[in-house]
C-alpha cells in the first residue's frame, strides 16, 4: 500500500466517523495544514451525502422482502404492542435499532416500530442507541467548524457546538436521533469516560425546563429562542448541570 493510498483510506475513515480520537485530532492537523487534502476531504463528505441520499429515498420493494421471507423461511411473529414507557420495551426498541443497523453496515436511528412517545423517550433512546452502538457519533471531531456545517441538509437545526474541553467537557462529534417523526441534531460530548448527548429540537413550548432521572441517567430540558435543548448523561446531577451551564453560556446570542 502507497503512502497516497494509505492516506485515501484514512481520509474515508474520518469523513465516516470511523476514527478514533486520536486519529481523528491526528487528521484534523493535517486538514488545517495541507489545502489540497482540505479539499479532497469536502469532495468525499459531498459524494458520501449523495450516496446516503439516493439510498434513503429508493426503500426495498415489498415483492424482495416476500422472497427473502420464502426463501429462508421465516414467519412473522404475531403483533404485539409494548408500552416503551418502560425500560424492557425501551431497551427492545434500542436492540432492534442496533440490529437493523449491522445488517445494513451503519448506524440506523431509532424510529421503527413502536417509536417513543414523548420527545423525552425518543431523545433517551437516541442516548442510549449511541452507548451500545460502536461509537457515539456518525461524524468525530473535536472541531465545531466541522460538526456544525455537517449538519446542513440532514436536519433543519445546525446547532452550534463549542469546544468546552478546558473545562474538562471535550468535543466529540455529532449524530442524527429521531424525535417526533423527523431527523434532528444530536451533539456528543465527553467527560472522563461519561458520554454527554445534546439533542436539538423545535421549541414547542409544551413542558417548562427541568431536569428528570430516569434509570441512573439524567435528562436536563431548556429552551433558547425558537430551540428546546436535551442534554442526557450518566453524569451525576452536578457535573452534568455545570456542562449545561457552560454550554448555555457559550451558545447564548448577544442581545
Amino acid at each position: 500500500m502507497t503512502g497516497d493510498d494509505e492516506t485515501l483510506l484514512l481520509l474515508s475513515a474520518y469523513v465516516d466517523g470511523a476514527l478514533s480520537p486520536g486519529e481523528v485530532l491526528a487528521m484534523e492537523r493535517r486538514l488545517a495544514a495541507e489545502p489540497d487534502l482540505r479539499a479532497q476531504a469536502e469532495r468525499l463528505r459531498s459524494l458520501s451525502g449523495a450516496v446516503r441520499a439516493t439510498l434513503a429515498e429508493v426503500p426495498a420493494p415489498e415483492s424482495l422482502r416476500a422472497r427473502i421471507v420464502q426463501r429462508i423461511g421465516f414467519a412473522d411473529p404475531e403483533p404485539r404492542r409494548a408500552r416503551l414507557g418502560s425500560w424492557p420495551a425501551l431497551a427492545a426498541t434500542l436492540v432492534a435499532g442496533i440490529a437493523v443497523g449491522a445488517s445494513l453496515g451503519g448506524v440506523v436511528p431509532l424510529g421503527t416500530a413502536e417509536a417513543p412517545s414523548r420527545p423525552a423517550d425518543a431523545v433517551l433512546a437516541g442516548h442510549l442507541r449511541g452507548l451500545a452502538a460502536p461509537q457515539p457519533f456518525d461524524i468525530a471531531s473535536s472541531d465545531g467548524h466541522v460538526v456544525k456545517p455537517w449538519f446542513n441538509g440532514r436536519t433543519i437545526i445546525a446547532p452550534d457546538a463549542p469546544d468546552l474541553s478546558e473545562r474538562g467537557y471535550p468535543l466529540a462529534g455529532g449524530r442524527i436521533d429521531i424525535v417526533d417523526g423527523k431527523p434532528v441534531p444530536t451533539l456528543v460530548y465527553r467527560h472522563d469516560r461519561h458520554v454527554i448527548s445534546v439533542t436539538v429540537v423545535p421549541a414547542t413550548g409544551d413542558a417548562p425546563a427541568g431536569e428528570e432521572r430516569r434509570d441512573g441517567t439524567f435528562i436536563e430540558r431548556w429552551s433558547a429562542g425558537d430551540l428546546t435543548y436535551w442534554a442526557v448523561s450518566d453524569l451525576n446531577a452536578r457535573d452534568l448541570r455545570s456542562f449545561v451551564a457552560l454550554y448555555r453560556d457559550r451558545t447564548a446570542r448577544p442581545k
